[in-house]
């Protein structure tokens, strides 16, 4: 087992040893516990030099006994006198604080009412919250009172990946080693941060959006209350998910900055006492002089994101902060940050109705981090007008010049906005408390790694269930300094090596080992292929409870040691780890962080949600289990997520559910009004769903006359271009009208000859001229293509007048085009006016079937040609097997598979022959952009060379269980909707004996 996990190419090991240099010296003591080993010895010879001999040894004794259990006793995974250290620490920090408007606090420092400030608490605002300045998503704070240039700036980039879990491991190799690429040329700190939160009913995007389309079905009630009835189902089964989301934040620093201007300066010891004892003025670094620094982060984080397949997208003003509200206080409700016109008063007002808000109004200073006071205009009265927002603790009244209801990040005080109502900071625990609702949190540390990691594992953590916050900084270490320090370990190994061969002594065996590794790593480092990070893994969890604390606590940390990883709970240092997953790229700690190579630090980047779909959309079912769960959307024409194209394929053998997914996807478009639905059913699997839906779907049985006239040419004005010599009436007979007229003429095994088909051609061209429609009419006049078209009766009339070379051919072909006139009418009596509308096939000869199929599929070409601009249409082919029997039938259903995209039309095809479609339909399946496969053989499941777990789903034959593919991405889903869902699309016998037992049970208790 160990050998096969050192072959996979996705395991990565952690040489940690390698680079804990100190380690390796001292063996297991570090370098601090050495320095301040001398140093105690040191203190205590001096201390102890008066004494004689023996006095000076016992008291020594005494003192080193204390000291050596202060440094080298441990305690919660730390030494004592590090214990002691943040004990002292924690007795200074600002325990308890509490949210206090600024305004309050200018008047208590007027009044000098220091004992009331202390009874209350220290302020939130200026204790905790590092944020004075927000401007097209960049947000920062200067730090004051500090020697040296000031100010730290950061933007937030939120990010989506690719769900590479079950990509071939070929695929993931790819993958990571690309983030690896990314890591050795990455020069500048990143965090990446990932929420873990619990699905809120109330403000999930995906069923707001749900929600909007049920007020525009006013005109179809009975979907409209199918619709009702799956977003109640949604709201009762979301509250048990998890919705994960990935963050990316980059900084940059005046004192960044600084240091960059004085790289290349003299920097040795002589000048560095010179700066230390001289009184230099510290150099100033303009801020937008790091503006323009971070803005070049950005654009090349952006551009390696995009070609590293990761999709990203800068938070505005309003959503960053969000974000930082969402680390600042975990769990709590997020304000909408949406400010609200409450009236407008003159200048002369302005200033007394900002004294009695809650807060004073505000203009920000870029040169200055304290917000200054309104002053009204001077000379002609302007009018002000009154504003509120509701921030994190509670509504905030301010004025202002702008009329316009929209977020004015330099007419408020963030501070104010985003602070929660109080913060209580205890040994092991935070409590934060946003008006009544109070949430406990606890940080942890990660400070050491297995010996293997497997390439994405960080996104196990996030698949535990538990609402939490992980935040990752990658701090780049100078690759010069490593090389140098690599350099001097080779030396101290090469001369032990020495002087074991010279007194003949027998050294140690990995001391050769160790030797080449370096070598190894110098040579990478050097040549750019390798780059260590400090790197500092802190994971903050939340609950409601103590008790549900505790809970989650040992849930978490039993999974953190299965993972083989050092955690070290932040006792006495919650604050710090709690400041550390905060959006502004924190220096790493020394005593929290570890060094990692690129190579080990690629298998740390999972940016996948950890679902499968689009944002938005139809609801789909759940993936994952248990608190884990996580619902599945799917709109085929997404504009948030771009999928290659709408078509989907439906594939799984009998009883799976096939069926059952494809129409509670069919449903879920039709409620959210994305497209109408055309289905061609031979099963007449959706004779339910249209009785219950009556006069709002229509249903046309084509075994007793169809109501399409396939001579209509689907083509319209617009597509008439005069420039263009093409005929478009020539292109229809041809490559179209003809191939039709075959299927009507012929059985499978037979063709037209070539005489027949010119005749035919004739025949046809004669037809259209009789009804004033010819090559040249609609070059002229493109409305030519709007007239009424022939039908085959007039095509039948029209062949009697016209000569054949023979008259036994002539009367053949009237003989066998009058044989079919029973299935078309006349002109075409069907428009697509209401969200469903069926072609049943169910009592047609088989034979005919690939003639529907044709014309259907004429019939949709042109109902999209004449209204191209109206919603999307989904065409239905349900059981294409049957369809793919006949060449013409495989034809037109990989013309639609090719050309359907740029309609606007997505076909949805299914079939319940996995290896013959997999086979017969190649074509299909190459050119939809999702599909479903659901339960199957061994035999049929290898021919989709999925990982070894989804296709242990498939062949495990679960039904309502299916494996999902959504572009190159892969998950296994189970297939939800609601019990009037159920009710309306099961074809179980079991579920349809019980459902009858249901009713005859509620209409004898009626009854009673």
């Amino acid at each position: 087992m160990q050998d096969e996990r050192d072959a996979n190419p996705l395991v990565k090991n952690v040489p940690g040893q390698l680079f804990s240099f100190e380690e390796r010296v001292f063996g297991v003591m570090s370098i601090t516990q050495l320095l301040s080993d001398l140093g105690a010895g040191v203190g205590i010879l001096s201390l102890t030099g008066s004494l004689s001999l023996v006095p000076r040894l016992i008291v020594s004794l005494i003192l080193l006994i204390p000291a050596l259990i202060l440094i080298h006793g441990k305690t919660h995974d730390q030494t004592l006198l590090s214990w002691i250290l943040l004990y002292i620490r924690s007795l200074f920090i600002a325990r308890h604080s509490t949210w206090q408007p600024l305004q309050e606090l200018q008047e208590r420092a007027k009044r000098k009412e220091k004992k009331a400030i202390k009874t209350d608490g220290a302020s939130i605002q200026s204790t905790w919250i590092a944020l004075d300045s927000l401007d097209r998503g960049i947000a920062g704070y200067s730090e004051t009172g500090r020697k040296g240039p000031a100010g730290r700036y950061w933007a937030v980039l939120e990010c989506e990946g690719h769900n590479v879990r079950y990509l071939p491991e070929s695929d993931q190799v790819k993958t990571f080693s690309r983030f690896e690429t990314f890591l050795c040329g990455l020069e500048f700190r990143l965090q990446f941060i990932s929420h873990i939160e619990q699905v809120d009913p109330a403000h999930y995007k995906p069923l707001l959006v749900q929600k909007q389309a049920v007020t525009s079905l006013a005109k179809t009630p009975r979907l409209a209350a199918l619709q009702e009835a799956n977003i109640r189902y949604q709201e009762q089964h979301l509250q048990n998910c998890t919705l994960t989301r990935h963050f990316v934040v980059l900084t940059a620093t005046a004192g960044e900055e600084a240091y960059r201007q004085a790289d290349g300066e003299k920097q040795g010891v002589l000048s560095f006492f010179w700066r230390m004892f001289s009184k230099q003025k510290p150099t100033e670094i303009p801020r937008e002089q790091v503006l323009d620094q971070l803005r070049v982060r950005l654009s090349v984080l952006k551009k390696i994101l995009q070609q590293l397949d990761v999709r990203c997208q800068l938070l505005e003003d309003p959503e960053l902060l969000k974000q930082f509200v969402m680390c600042l206080a975990l769990g709590a409700e997020l304000p909408t940050f949406t400010p609200r016109l409450e009236g407008a008063v003159e200048a002369a007002r302005a200033l007394a109705v900002a004294a009695d808000a809650v807060d004073l109004p505000t203009t920000q200073d870029p040169n200055r981090t304290a917000p200054q006071k309104a002053r009204p205009p001077s000379g002609r009265s302007k009018s002000f007008h009154k504003k509120s927002i509701k921030g994190l603790h509670g509504k905030i009244v301010y004025t202002s010049a702008n009329a316009q209801a929209r977020f004015e990040a330099g007419v408020v005080n963030l501070a104010d906005l985003v602070a929660p109502s109080r913060i209580d900071i205890e040994p092991d625990v935070l409590e934060v408390s946003v008006r009544e609702k109070k949430r406990f949190q606890r940080y942890f540390h990660v400070v050491g790694y297995g010996h293997q990691l497997l390439c994405g594992w960080v996104g196990d953590l996030t698949e535990l269930g538990l609402p939490m916050v992980i935040s990752t900084t990658f701090d780049p270490i100078d690759s010069q300094y490593m090389i140098n320090r690599l350099e001097m370990q080779l030396v101290r190994l090469e001369s032990r090596r020495i002087a074991d061969q010279k007194a003949l002594r027998i050294g140690r065996a990995g001391r050769n080992i160790e030797a080449d590794q370096i070598r190894a790593v110098t040579h990478a480092l050097a040549g750019r292929r390798m780059k260590i990070f400090a790197v500092q893994m802190t994971i903050g969890i939340h609950a409601s409870s103590r008790e549900r604390l505790e809970q989650r606590t040992h849930y978490l940390l039993s999974h953190l040691r299965q993972k083989q990883l050092r955690v070290r709970p932040a006792i006495r240092r919650q604050d710090k780890a709690w400041q550390a997953t905060l959006p502004t790229c924190p220096v790493t700690e020394i005593d929290v962080s570890v060094n990692l190579p690129s190579s080990v630090l690629s298998s740390f980047l999972h940016m996948s949600s950890g679902i499968i779909g689009t944002p938005t959309g139809v609801f789909m079912g759940f993936t994952g289990s248990g608190a884990s769960r996580r619902p599945v959307f799917f709109n085929p024409w997404s504009e948030d997520k771009r999928i290659p194209n709408p078509h989907v394929v439906f594939v799984g053998e009998s009883g799976m559910g096939k069926s059952f997914t494809g129409k509670v996807f069919v449903s879920g478009i039709m409620g959210m009004g994305i497209a109408d639905v055309v289905v061609l059913d031979r099963d007449d699997d959706y004779l339910p769903l249209h009785e219950y839906l009556g006069d709002e779907s229509q249903r046309y049985n084509l075994a007793r006359g169809c109501p399409i006239n396939f001579f209509d040419i689907p083509y319209a004005p617009s597509d008439v271009d005069p420039d263009d010599p093409s005929d478009l009436l020539a292109e229809f007979i041809d490559n179209q009208l003809l191939a039709g007229l075959t299927l009507l003429l012929c059985d499978a095994d037979t063709r037209l000859s070539k005489i027949e088909e010119a005749y035919l051609m004739h025949v046809a061209r004669n037809a259209y001229a009789g009804k004033g429609i010819t090559s040249e009419a609609i070059r002229t006049d493109p409305s030519t293509l709007l007239r009424e078209m022939p039908t085959l009766a007039d095509f039948i009339e029209t062949m009697r007048s016209t000569p054949a070379s023979s008259e036994t051919l002539q009367a053949s072909l009237i003989e066998r085009l009058e044989k079919a006139a029973y299935l078309f009418s006349g002109q075409t009596s069907v428009s697509i006016e209401k969200p469903l509308t069926i072609f049943s096939i169910h009592d047609l000869d088989e034979k005919w079937y690939a003639l529907m199929t044709f014309v259907v599929q004429n019939f949709l070409m042109r109902h999209r040609a004449l209204r191209q601009d109206e919603r999307y249409l989904a065409y239905v082919v349900e059981e294409a097997s049957y369809m793919l029997k006949h060449p013409a039938g495989r034809k037109y259903l990989e013309t639609g598979s090719r050309g359907f995209r740029k309609l606007g039309i997505a076909q949805i095809t299914l079939s319940q022959h996995p290896r013959e479609f997999l086979t017969d339909g190649a074509v299909i399946m190459n050119n939809c952009g999702s599909a479903c496969y659901l339960g199957m053989q061994q035999y049929a499941a290898q021919e989709l060379h999925l990982p070894e777990e989804l296709e242990r789903t498939l062949t495990a034959a679960v039904p309502g269980q299916l494996v999902m593919r959504v572009g190159n991405e892969f998950a296994a889903v189970a297939i939800a909707a609601s019990p009037l869902h159920r009710k309306i699309f099961t074809t179980s016998p079991q579920e349809r004996k019980k459902l009858r037992q249901r009713e005859r049970q509620r209409a004898e208790s009626l009854a009673s």
